[in-house]
């Protein structure tokens, strides 16, 4: 634990994210893929977790849409999250097959956004699932982010950008939401 906390001060000291906000997501993530893990080993095989500053991502394929159900009800389980976007897919196919090109494409974007000069790349996290890159982080402008996504689009393969990626003055990331229109 005191190995991946000074790993994670070390890479929030480069990043948008505060030291604790780094250290409470590494807990997090350690967390859920722990809970998920006891509660099923396919749901912790097929299913990916990204955390950034309390907000959950998962991301996979499951085969029954319970087991989708459960995946959130796990990630809202764990304490300081936030926020859980749930974009699990349910399938028949599971698609162990995409697994070796998703890491590739993974590490292909990587090496792009540590190249453009015009992207700080350490505030954004990456993951590829079945062909599909997920994008989370904080960004600097919509401009930054724009070139983000357009570099993930660009990836030979890719099937699709979910872009879950907040600018670093948005709300959300100190806890606010906007106001219900209908309330």
């Amino acid at each position: 634990v005191a190995a991946t906390g000074a790993v994670a001060g070390i890479s929030a000291a480069r990043q948008e994210r505060t030291i604790g906000n780094a250290i409470d997501d590494t807990r997090i993530k350690a967390t859920l893929d722990g809970r998920m893990a006891q509660d099923s080993t396919k749901l912790f095989l097929n299913v990916s977790t990204t955390v950034v500053e309390g907000r959950v991502l998962l991301a996979g394929r499951v085969s029954k849409p319970e087991t989708r159900l459960d995946a959130s009800r796990i990630a809202w389980s764990v304490e300081s999250v936030r926020k859980v976007d749930n974009d699990i897919q349910v399938a028949d196919d599971l698609g162990w097959l995409d697994r070796p090109s998703d890491l590739i494409m993974r590490a292909q974007l990587a090496a792009v956004l540590l190249a453009d000069r015009q992207v700080k790349d350490v505030n954004y996290t990456t993951d590829v699932v079945h062909g599909v890159v997920y994008l989370m982080g904080v960004g600097q402008s919509r401009a930054e982010v724009d070139r983000v996504v357009d570099h993930a689009e660009r990836l030979n393969g890719v099937k699709g950008v979910e872009n879950y990626v907040v600018l670093k003055n948005d709300p959300i990331r100190y806890g606010y939401t906007a106001p219900d229109p209908h309330s």
